[in-house]
């Protein structure tokens, strides 16, 4: 008799264990991967060029950060004030097409409800607060070029 109560304490409390490494797993596995991992991560945006007037602009202490759901663009120590905004993040066309949309005025940790102006936005080679489409022409995971109907926007990987 007192085996048989041995042998159940040990099975039930093998099964609650598997139970729980099992659970456990399950929580692991719930991170969200990158949709395109050799776009989304942290650039220097270096230059862009604005396609109407051929001018192109060298950049200093510019930042793109991408992820799969929110992008941020931000001067970061510099001195020019041109603000950080952030988007939301998406993709087209078999992920070959990203698009920033729903620019906002960053703000602590989120945004501040206010939409971004285009004359900021402009100083990382955007010219439209509520969608842009960059078609990328070029990612290797170290550089990237971004074509939008207004600029072509040349990356280095931070």
């Amino acid at each position: 008799m007192k085996q048989l109560s041995i042998n159940n304490l040990i099975n039930s409390s093998t099964s609650i264990l598997l139970t729980l490494l099992f659970l456990c797993l399950q929580l692991i596995s719930c991170e969200k991967a990158p949709i395109r991992s050799d776009v989304e991560g942290f650039w220097k945006l270096e230059r862009f060029t604005v396609l109407s007037t051929d001018e192109t602009v060298e950049c200093q202490n510019l930042y793109y950060s991408i992820t799969r759901l929110v992008t941020e663009v931000s001067e970061r120590n510099g001195s020019n004030g041109y603000g950080a905004y952030i988007s939301r993040t998406g993709y087209e066309e078999d992920e070959t097409v990203l698009v920033l949309s729903d620019f906002k005025v960053r703000w602590n940790t989120s945004d501040n409800g206010e939409n971004a102006p285009v004359e900021g936005l402009r100083h990382y080679g955007i010219n439209s607060q509520s969608e842009t489409k960059f078609q990328i022409i070029h990612c290797d995971g170290k550089t990237m070029t971004l074509l939008s109907d207004y600029a072509r926007l040349e990356l280095r990987k931070f």
